[in-house]
């Protein structure tokens, strides 16, 4: 076996980056290597203006998360970037964290234009093949550790409805994975399903150019804009309707946009591997098992999942879980043999999502994580992750009335455009 430790970090998005960056200052004996599908690290924050076709991102957003609560430990925002940083200024920021603590640095390498396209485990290593997709050449490398960092907005996730797929056949439905700008909704009656943050904010900007917007979300009962409606049960594309499940249709239907989330996919596992965490031979799923703290593979603790959780503060979590799997990896910290699912059996009993962690108890886990790392020893790192300390706390606790505001001032904003029949643009940056 090496004696240098390699590491392979699958993703440089937030997650693969702040990886590295932990394990740069706190295990800088490791031998890193990065890799990344894309041809620019950020991942789904790199939204080229002459590359946009696949990418999750659209035109005009800026975050639903303020930049004092979303930064990465000890590296703030820039002081010009707006309260709630445009999509520009996220990937202007990882593009500087990944030059200040990443890039240059000895013991790394970063592979751009690179997919993984196997990961399995033979005898007391991992094996990863990667292809080069500009050249098409595959090489096969062995690892001690690996991270997957790859992100879950690649797969979208559409309710199975009848009669949907004519709609997308005929491009009248689409997922907000595809949403590019509100130019597609001009004098159109929509629905819109979904009232998550993307289904928020794309509602927002169709409604300036639409003729009408409903609302299918089972957890709103009213909106200022659009038409709320209760979830729907089948939909005629020949009729243009939209049946709902109390029994009302929705005539004149032009487009559905289905703001419903994401599956988590990870087609390069080997098949034993898919199966002990996908719980599925297929390469996508909702969940995950087999974890321990949603980090770690219990069965191989020298596999680790970053930023699998939702509802959450991404980018000082994945710094903190990254503190974390320097521990493990560095063996000053065990994994249990049981995971998530036996240990905390009562208490994901109460949640309807494992890897949703809802009502601001995402602070008692980034707390258990902080608990877990000092037991460790992490007071004598290097580098330290945010710890979530009262302050933080009541910041995260603030977050929902903040967005709120916003929306209020978004509207006001909204109804300004449209009186003035021009398409939807974000607020002026000192708004």
């Amino acid at each position: 076996m090496c004696t240098t430790p390699r590491l392979a970090i699958i993703g440089a998005g937030p997650a693969g980056l702040s990886t590295a960056r932990v394990f740069l200052a706190n295990a800088s004996h490791f031998k890193i290597q990065l890799f990344e599908k894309d041809y620019s690290p950020g991942g789904l924050w790199h939204y080229p203006e002459h590359d946009k076709r696949h990418r999750v991102m659209y035109d005009q957003l800026e975050t639903n998360i303020s930049k004092h609560l979303m930064k990465f430990s000890g590296f703030p925002f820039p002081q010009q970037v707006p309260h709630f940083p445009w999509r520009e200024d996220v990937y202007g920021y990882l593009s500087s964290y990944y030059k200040r603590f990443i890039k240059d640095q000895k013991n790394v390498a970063l592979h751009l234009n690179t997919s993984v396209i196997s990961l399995s485990k033979n005898r007391d290593l991992w094996k990863v093949i990667t292809r080069n997709n500009v050249t098409g050449k595959e090489q096969s490398q062995e690892f001690d550790h690996v991270v997957v960092a790859n992100g879950h907005y690649d797969k979208s996730y559409i309710p199975d409805t009848p009669g949907l797929q004519d709609w997308l056949d005929h491009g009248a439905a689409i997922h907000s994975r595809n949403f590019v700008n509100c130019g597609i909704g001009k004098g159109k009656n929509i629905v819109v399903i979904g009232n998550g943050s993307s289904g928020s904010d794309i509602l927002n900007q169709v409604w300036t150019v639409a003729n009408k917007v409903y609302l299918s979300a089972s957890s709103v009962e009213t909106h200022e804009l659009a038409t709320v409606v209760p979830r729907i049960k089948q939909v005629d594309w020949s009729q243009r309707s939209v049946q709902l499940v109390n029994g009302e249709k929705l005539e004149n239907i032009d487009l559905l946009i289905y703001s419903t989330g994401y599956l988590f996919s990870y087609p390069f596992l080997d098949p034993k591997l898919r199966q002990d965490v996908l719980g599925t031979t297929n390469d996508s799923t909702e969940r995950l098992y087999n974890l321990w703290q949603q980090i770690f593979y219990v069965k191989d603790p020298t596999l680790a999942f970053s930023l699998l959780p939702g509802l959450i503060i991404p980018f000082p979590l994945a710094e903190l879980q990254a503190a974390l799997m320097v521990k493990v990896f560095t063996n000053k910290l065990k994994v249990p043999s049981l995971p998530d699912d036996e240990l905390y059996k009562e208490q994901l009993s109460q949640r309807p999502k494992y890897h949703q962690i809802s009502d601001f108890k995402d602070i008692d886990y980034y707390r258990e994580l902080q608990s877990l790392l000092n037991e460790a020893g992490g007071q004598n790192d290097p580098f330290k992750p945010v710890v979530w300390d009262d302050n933080y706390k009541t910041m995260r606790e603030n977050g929902p009335q903040d967005k709120s505001n916003r929306q209020k001032q978004l509207v006001q904003h909204l109804k300004q455009l449209k009186s003035q029949d021009k398409d939807y643009r974000l607020l002026d940056r000192n708004s």
